[in-house]
Protein backbone atom coordinates (compact mmCIF):
# COMPACT_ATOMS: atom_id res chain seq x y z
CA UNK A 1 0.00 0.00 0.00
CA UNK A 2 1.62 3.70 -0.86
CA UNK A 3 1.29 6.44 1.01
CA UNK A 4 -1.45 7.60 -0.69
CA UNK A 5 -3.47 4.68 -0.11
CA UNK A 6 -2.74 4.53 3.24
CA UNK A 7 -3.54 7.96 3.89
CA UNK A 8 -6.43 7.21 2.43
CA UNK A 9 -7.73 4.42 4.64
CA UNK A 10 -7.19 6.25 7.86
CA UNK A 11 -9.43 8.91 6.63
CA UNK A 12 -11.90 6.67 5.75
CA UNK A 13 -11.47 5.21 9.51
CA UNK A 14 -11.94 8.21 10.90
CA UNK A 15 -15.43 8.81 9.68
CA UNK A 16 -16.20 5.29 10.30
CA UNK A 17 -15.03 5.97 13.75
CA UNK A 18 -16.45 9.04 13.70
CA UNK A 19 -19.98 7.47 13.32
CA UNK A 20 -20.24 4.62 15.48
CA UNK A 21 -18.80 7.55 18.45
CA UNK A 22 -21.99 9.08 17.30
CA UNK A 23 -24.12 6.08 17.55
CA UNK A 24 -23.04 4.94 20.87
CA UNK A 25 -23.70 9.03 22.31
CA UNK A 26 -26.73 8.87 20.88
CA UNK A 27 -27.68 5.43 22.43
CA UNK A 28 -25.87 6.55 25.86
CA UNK A 29 -27.98 9.84 25.95
CA UNK A 30 -31.22 8.17 24.38
CA UNK A 31 -30.69 5.24 27.85
CA UNK A 32 -29.68 8.17 30.14
CA UNK A 33 -26.67 6.10 31.18
CA UNK A 34 -24.78 8.33 32.91
CA UNK A 35 -22.47 5.86 35.18
CA UNK A 36 -19.26 5.83 33.65
CA UNK A 37 -18.44 2.40 34.38
CA UNK A 38 -21.74 1.21 32.82
CA UNK A 39 -20.26 -1.24 29.68
CA UNK A 40 -21.63 1.45 27.07
CA UNK A 41 -19.43 4.45 28.90
CA UNK A 42 -16.58 2.07 28.91
CA UNK A 43 -17.03 0.75 25.05
CA UNK A 44 -17.40 4.51 24.03
CA UNK A 45 -14.28 5.68 26.07
CA UNK A 46 -12.28 2.83 23.87
CA UNK A 47 -13.66 3.55 20.64
CA UNK A 48 -12.83 7.26 21.22
CA UNK A 49 -9.27 6.18 21.75
CA UNK A 50 -9.48 3.94 18.72
CA UNK A 51 -10.07 7.00 16.75
CA UNK A 52 -7.25 8.79 17.93
CA UNK A 53 -4.93 5.81 17.10
CA UNK A 54 -5.72 6.08 13.13
CA UNK A 55 -3.83 8.88 13.10
CA UNK A 56 -0.83 7.60 15.14
CA UNK A 57 -1.04 4.03 13.05
CA UNK A 58 2.13 3.22 10.67
CA UNK A 59 1.01 -0.29 9.19
CA UNK A 60 -1.71 -1.87 8.06
CA UNK A 61 -2.03 -4.09 10.03
CA UNK A 62 -2.71 -1.74 12.81
CA UNK A 63 -5.02 -0.03 10.94
CA UNK A 64 -7.24 -3.60 10.58
CA UNK A 65 -7.14 -3.95 13.51
CA UNK A 66 -8.88 -0.70 14.57
CA UNK A 67 -10.48 -1.34 11.68
CA UNK A 68 -11.82 -4.45 14.06
CA UNK A 69 -12.43 -2.62 16.87
CA UNK A 70 -15.08 -0.29 14.97
CA UNK A 71 -16.43 -3.11 13.37
CA UNK A 72 -17.42 -5.08 16.52
CA UNK A 73 -18.93 -1.71 18.21
CA UNK A 74 -21.19 -1.17 15.53
CA UNK A 75 -22.32 -4.57 16.40
CA UNK A 76 -22.86 -4.45 19.30
CA UNK A 77 -25.01 -0.77 19.24
CA UNK A 78 -26.69 -2.15 16.78
CA UNK A 79 -27.79 -5.53 19.07
CA UNK A 80 -28.59 -3.29 21.87
CA UNK A 81 -30.38 -0.94 19.96
CA UNK A 82 -32.66 -3.82 18.32
CA UNK A 83 -33.13 -5.28 21.45
CA UNK A 84 -34.63 -1.44 22.65
CA UNK A 85 -37.34 -1.55 19.69
CA UNK A 86 -38.09 -5.08 20.63
CA UNK A 87 -38.86 -4.52 24.52
CA UNK A 88 -41.29 -1.02 23.14
CA UNK A 89 -43.24 -3.01 20.69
Amino acid sequence: MNAYDFSLRQEVLLEKGASVLSDLFRYRRNSRLLDRSHPVNILYKQIWAAKQDVLRAKTEAELEQIDGKFELAHSIISSLEAQNVARSS
